[in-house]
């Protein structure tokens, strides 16, 4: 008998990344860091936003994408009662002395109208930056949004700053990426049962190689011809066995929210 993987639900609360490890009905849990990752060499992916993120009561570190020269998309759980955002820009380090590094504060979001938190059902959410950013050799946007929805079998890119192993509970100073593959949702739904909708995909890569705690909201990229880059997904959620589990990370997709993103940012 084949038992799917017990998974729990957990809310990052801090950049020390104290958490809440309450079990719930649900089999999924709030991603994510990089674990097996390779460093990102300077300028390599420009849209990529740390964003610390403050609510009432709490502080959590969430990534995302520059969209636009005032938007960036990333996770519902990233902007839901969310009160102030310390942005980073232009730099693959959280810490240390970078002339290419612009930190912004906004407080300014949309977050879906349907998102469920318990489900992570519609996790996708856009901030807004209180002015345009320059763009730079170290800032610009992601190239892409995509056009068509991700296909099965894709190789993709996972980047972040998230920890590097479920017993490190730090976040990682440097940006990393890994290489993973898109998978069918009937194959999520293997691990995942129901939960898993149409607008999610998930990915796995190899062992001890994909996204961990940290990282939630962070883009899965796919590289096309001259090295261009499409937004395909937010990271939403790994499994509740841990981020070094050969069970399957998930992502919103990007492709179904292309009108939502445009109504909001008017791109």
């Amino acid at each position: 008998m084949h038992l799917r993987p017990v998974l729990i639900l957990v809310l990052i609360l801090s950049l020390t990344e104290i958490h809440n490890a309450e079990a719930t009905p649900t089999n999924k849990r709030i991603s994510s860091r990089i674990i097996g990752g390779t460093n990102a060499y300077a300028g390599q992916f420009k849209f990529a936003a740390a964003i610390t993120v403050h609510t009432e009561t709490s502080r959590f570190f969430c990534s995302g994408a520059l969209i636009t020269n005032q938007w960036i998309l990333t996770g519902g759980q990233c902007v839901n009662g969310a009160t102030l955002f310390t942005i980073q820009l232009g730099s693959n380090t959280l810490n240390g002395d970078d002339s290419n590094r612009v930190t912004v504060a906004t407080s300014e979001y949309s977050l879906h109208p349907d998102f469920n938190p318990a489900t992570l059902e519609n996790d996708i959410g856009l901030i807004k930056l209180r002015i345009p950013v320059e763009l730079t050799d170290y800032v610009d946007t992601i190239d892409y949004l995509p056009t068509v929805p991700v296909q099965v079998a894709t190789s993709l890119l996972s980047l972040g700053w998230g920890q590097i192993s479920d017993d490190d509970p730090e976040l990682a100073n440097h940006l990393n990426w890994v290489q993973v593959t898109s998978l069918s949702n009937n194959e999520c739904k293997q691990s995942y049962g129901s939960q898993i909708t149409d607008n999610m995909v998930c990915v796995s890569g190899n062992y001890n190689e994909g996204t961990c705690i940290g990282d939630s909201g962070g883009p899965l990229v796919h590289v096309v011809s001259r090295g261009q880059m499409v937004h395909t997904g937010v990271s939403s959620f790994i499994s509740g066995n841990g981020c070094q589990s050969t069970d399957p990370s998930g992502y919103t997709r990007t492709y179904p929210y292309l009108n939502w993103i445009k109504n909001i940012t008017l791109i």
